[in-house]
């Protein structure tokens, strides 16, 4: 394929050696001549430099002709009007990377005007893969499909598993519930159990199943304190908010904290220093069922 990437950052350089490890014809963008030749030299690919939203520089990196245009600068706005210049000029798909909470929502109804293929949001994809651990923290494993709609899972028999002692069949009738166990890890055996198999306390199991139905041996979070109101926080608050989860903040940086008290009226914000044992103490760490640490250091 042949890709265009516009920005040469941390993410458009790590795009840039794993797309050309691949074998793909890769083409990058940049205003910085320093950062352009690193990434030629380094990785053999063509650089272009200037603006990657110019249409004489995207035409100079063959855009019209792209399989694909992934735009990865530090500006949400530069990224959308980069992606939409490509599709005008022919490439067949475009990428954009999208930090900011404001236009998380709208994108989603705008794809298609703006000529967008996708939209990759780092600090959203962290804080849903923060909020699906603290959903879930006792699976050994735990992938998401279908959007969120079914979740594979391997988690661990204990002795205080309602699954103990049960033969599969029986699972959905006495517990209510539905379920599909794919495989189970017995020792260093694995097995593709039948409807006859009974779980035992220390099988590793592997489910298939709704994130609801798996409520019933999970053990539930309630009380989170996060550290630290970036984007990701604020990302995180507000899913597990939706989950009827307790969050507290801890943000030192008072205008920050103004914003966080009005996107998210339902948290607690704190404003201070969430390095300071006296100040975790005071704000309850200790009843916290979890503490999730996402600073910018």
């Amino acid at each position: 394929m042949k890709i265009v990437i516009v920005g040469d950052g941390k993410v458009g350089q790590a795009l840039t050696g794993r797309l050309a490890e691949e074998g793909h014809d890769v083409v990058v963008i940049d205003s910085s001549p320093k950062a352009l030749r690193t990434s030629v030299e380094i990785h053999d690919v063509m650089g272009v430099n200037g603006n990657g939203a110019s249409y004489a520089v995207q035409k100079e990196a063959g855009v019209g002709e792209a399989d694909l245009l992934i735009a990865a600068t530090s500006g949400d706005e530069l990224n959308l009007l980069c992606c939409m210049l490509a599709k005008k000029l022919g490439a067949r798909h475009t990428i954009a990377r999208v930090r900011n909470p404001d236009y998380a929502d709208q994108l989603v109804l705008m794809k298609e005007e703006l000529g967008l293929s996708m939209t990759v949001n780092p600090e959203l994809a962290a804080a849903r893969e923060i909020a699906r651990m603290l959903r879930f923290p006792s699976a050994l494993k735990l992938d998401s499909f279908a959007r969120g709609q079914v979740e594979l899972v391997e988690i661990k028999v204990k002795a205080d598993s309602p699954l103990l002692g049960q033969a599969l069949y029986a699972l959905s009738s006495r517990l209510g519930i539905r379920i599909l166990i794919c495989a189970v890890r017995r020792g260093e055996e694995v097995y593709i159990p039948t409807g006859d198999f009974v779980l035992q306390e220390g099988d590793k199991i592997t489910i298939t199943a709704s994130p609801s139905e798996l409520d019933i041996y999970r053990h539930k979070i309630h009380r989170v304190m996060v550290v630290g109101g970036g984007r990701i926080a604020y990302y995180l608050a507000k899913q597990l908010l939706r989950l009827g989860m307790s969050v507290k903040i801890i943000e030192q940086d008072a205008a920050r904290c103004e914003q966080l008290s009005e996107a998210l009226p339902k948290a607690h914000i704190i404003l201070g220093d969430g390095t300071e044992r006296e100040l975790l103490e005071e704000e309850g760490i200790a009843d916290m069922d979890a503490l999730v640490a996402v600073t910018g250091m």
